[in-house]
Parts: structure tokens; C-alpha cells; sequence
């Protein structure tokens, strides 16, 4: 998946022209890699945040035009102040068409209602919420599925089940092999204790 953001060159460096650039609404950034020199870019802070907040903005392959090339790149670090939140530096991984990339992307699970288990009261335990991959940046998916049908309670959620394109392959598949587990709901400790209390009061 491709997404456009508006993104500018930039010639300026130093501290100073960095603390005018967010005092304006920009966010400084750089674009590295493809065997080029690295391009200094600006980015709307607005925009960078409304990006950031998209679970899938990591997988996303970005175009944009300098001039007359166009570019394609993928967002790689994104560093934010640590009391305002705000973005305020963004690195960008060229990308080329024969280049594989690494990502992040979004797992999301399927068919809930179909899982005896979750009728049951079952939940999802998550392990992997985000399935680091290595892929094309034309075919970069912004979410995979996994079917939850006919699992009960005790089942696991396995990459292997996970239908991944050809052109997609896990960095880790031993580590990631299995995505989720279907467990019993917890009863909290105050239900346990009126549970308790009902009992002896019966007993008794």
C-alpha cells in the first residue's frame, strides 16, 4: 500500500533553523539509504501526528515528488517530545523496486463469532500484535488475517495460518510462531470473594 504525504526538501540544519522550522508546524526529517546521499525533508506536524496514529503507518510506502523524481520511501523512526507528545524528528528508509523492506504490519483477527471458544467466554490472549516482515514495497499489506473459526478454548493462533502472499516472508518466524491463545475468561478477585462469601453463607 502507498500513501502520498506532503513533503518538502530542506536546506537548513543547524539548530537554530531546526527550533524555526517546529515553532512553525514542520517537523525535521531526513531520507536515507538507496545508495544516494541523504535528503533533508520538513513535514507538517499536524499531518506526521494524524499518520502516527494509524496502527499501520510503519507499513505504508510513501511517494513523493522532488522536481521532477519521484521517490519512494518507508517512515523508520519516528521521535517524540516527551511531555507535549508531539513528533519532532522522522526518519525515512529509501526504498527501490528490487529492494526488499522490512515492516511492520497490523494482525488482525477474524470471524470471532465463529469461535466456540470466545462463545464460551474465551478471550484472546495476544502475543504478536504486529508481524515483522520482509517484502516488496509495491505489495506491502496494511493488515493480515487470521481466521478465528472452530477454535475453542486451549487453542493457539499459528503463523502458519496465516495465508502470507509469495512475496512475504517472516524476519522471524521461529519466535513468531505462534500469534495468540484462546483462554478462559478471568474471574476478578471481587467476584471470587462474593463467590466465597455465598458459599461459607450456605454452608453455614
Amino acid at each position: 500500500m502507498t500513501t502520498s504525504l506532503k513533503i518538502a526538501k530542506r536546506d537548513d540544519c543547524g539548530k537554530r533553523a531546526v527550533r524555526r522550522l517546529r515553532h512553525s508546524g514542520f517537523v525535521p526529517g531526513v531520507i536515507y539509504g538507496g545508495n544516494k546521499e541523504s535528503t533533508l525533508v520538513e513535514i507538517s506536524e499536524k499531518e506526521l501526528k494524524s499518520e502516527c496514529e494509524s496502527a499501520a503507518f510503519f507499513g505504508h510506502a510513501i511517494e513523493t515528488k522532488f522536481g521532477s523524481v519521484i521517490e519512494k520511501f518507508i517512515p523508520k523512526r519516528v521521535d517524540f517530545h516527551p511531555v507535549t507528545g508531539n513528533p519532532i524528528h522522522v526518519d525515512f528508509q529509501r526504498i527501490t523496486k528490487d529492494s526488499k523492506v522490512k515492516v511492520s504490519i497490523t494482525i488482525e483477527f477474524i470471524n470471532e463469532e465463529k469461535a466456540p471458544g470466545i462463545k464460551k467466554g474465551g478471550v484472546i490472549n495476544f502475543i504478536v500484535h504486529r508481524l515483522e516482515c520482509f517484502c516488496s514495497p509495491d505489495s506491502i499489506p496494511e493488515k493480515l488475517f487470521l481466521d478465528l473459526s472452530g477454535k475453542e478454548i486451549g487453542d493457539s493462533l499459528l503463523l502458519t495460518e496465516i495465508n502470507l502472499p509469495d512475496d512475504i516472508s517472516p524476519v522471524n518466524s521461529e519466535r513468531d510462531a505462534v500469534l495468540a491463545t484462546i483462554v478462559g475468561a478471568r474471574v476478578n478477585s471481587a467476584d471470587e470473594e462474593a463467590s466465597g462469601s455465598v458459599s461459607d453463607e450456605a454452608a453455614s
